[in-house]
């Protein structure tokens, strides 16, 4: 990667159309960027692109309440052919908002979402996971068809592409047979709220919900099966009944796609009172949460970089979680890591991570060890310094 000049500044136009509640994993990168760029060096100026205009501010406590689909569109979306009129369509949107655009070509045009409209000037993108590629069953076929054709253009349009993985950038560069240089991994970052918290600390939110610190299992994420709940789901399930009693599995998460069947058997261990579902919570509240849990468990079958777990290991909770896909890399041995589809393997990470005294202390320090390094600022540092390698 060229070095960028010490005097070398860039201007960059941000699309932070994702930042929307409930602010999903994309939401949240987008929003630190936004709060971040501003103030780090080497940007002289930053202009936020919100749908299909532009403003020069941004309030970062600002998350815009997402607009939600109707019946019908959300019933009839799925059954539209995708190349005859979805696609088409929304092709036809991106080229309207690549002319509306036109005005800050001299700006370095960012998407933090993996799709980029047809502008002019310098772009650059983060493709944060190829799962739809390798599990595309994880999926609805509308978002199959709309990701790949968004990922196959972004990788024919984009000046550069960001992952937030190695894990990934060599995925990314495999599959489209690209030159290691037109793609560069950055981490992500965790609030510094997620962080270790004095029972006084937690006292209001474990009140609200119903829980004693330190003694509850955590999930976190939304309920859809790349998530792999049914496989957290019945490996705690054969835990021994009183453990499960002592340690009940407490779920944060919003309702995603197909989620009836693992919503049956959560509801079924709620009437038992060995599971909580907590749905979607609130940021401030997932702080207390996650620094409450005894242990966090995330047994997800892909993830480009796996955000929960970094939150939970920054808490300085044990993790339970994966073996596979970017979840080793940010790990680094910090977590109990198992194979995703082995049930047994599960069920033992479990008993390990609620029983093990020892080992829970160890991971825990483990944990807020490696999750240290992880900060918004450095995420923001890293992408300029590739910007201004960019800037023309």
């Amino acid at each position: 990667m060229d070095v960028p000049h010490p005097d070398q500044s860039v201007r960059v136009l941000l699309d932070v159309t994702a930042v929307t509640a409930p602010l999903s994993g994309i939401g949240r990168y987008a929003l630190e960027l936004a709060r971040h760029l501003p103030a780090t060096s080497g940007v002289s100026g930053v202009k936020y692109l919100r749908g299909g205009s532009v403003a020069d501010s941004f309030d970062p406590q600002f998350v815009a309440e997402a607009v939600p689909a109707g019946g019908v569109r959300q019933w009839l979306k799925p059954l539209l052919p995708y190349k005859l009129l979805l696609g088409p369509y929304r092709r036809h949107k991106a080229r309207a908002l690549a002319r509306s655009l036109r005005q800050y070509s001299d700006h370095i045009y960012y998407s933090p979402n993996f799709s980029v409209p047809p502008v002019q000037g310098t772009t650059v993108v983060t493709l944060h996971d190829l799962s739809v590629f390798h599990y595309p069953d994880f999926h609805p076929r509308d978002r199959v068809n709309y990701m790949k054709e968004q990922v196959t253009h972004s990788v024919e349009r984009a000046d550069h592409l960001v992952t937030d993985s190695a894990f990934v950038r060599g995925e990314l560069i495999d599959l489209f047979e690209l030159p290691a240089e037109r793609v560069t991994a950055i981490p992500l970052g965790v609030d510094p709220e997620f962080r270790p918290r004095t029972a006084g600390e937690l006292a209001v939110v474990m009140d609200k919900y119903g829980l004693q610190a330190g003694s509850y299992l955590l999930s976190v994420g939304t309920v859809e099966p790349r998530k792999n709940l049914m496989g957290l789901l019945q490996a705690y399930q054969q835990l021994a009944p009183s453990l499960r009693q002592r340690f009940p599995l407490v779920i944060a998460g919003a309702y995603g796609w197909n989620c009836d069947q693992v919503m049956r058997q959560i509801e079924r261990l709620c009437r038992n009172g060995e599971a909580i579902y907590l749905n979607y919570v609130p940021e401030q509240e997932l702080h207390a949460l996650y620094a409450g849990a005894a242990a966090f468990a995330y047994f997800s079958f892909y993830e480009g970089f796996g955000l929960p777990v970094l939150e939970a290991m920054s808490s300085g909770v044990p993790v339970v979680c994966s073996d596979s896909s970017a979840l080793p890399e940010l790990c680094a041995g910090s977590a109990l890591q198992v194979d995703p589809w082995d049930i047994q393997a599960m069920r033992y990470a479990l008993q390990r991570a609620l029983e093990d005294d020892c080992w829970r202390r160890t991971a825990g320090d483990s944990g807020l060890a490696r999750s240290a390094p992880y900060t918004w600022q450095r995420t923001a540092e890293a992408v300029v310094q590739l910007l201004r390698t960019l800037h023309k």
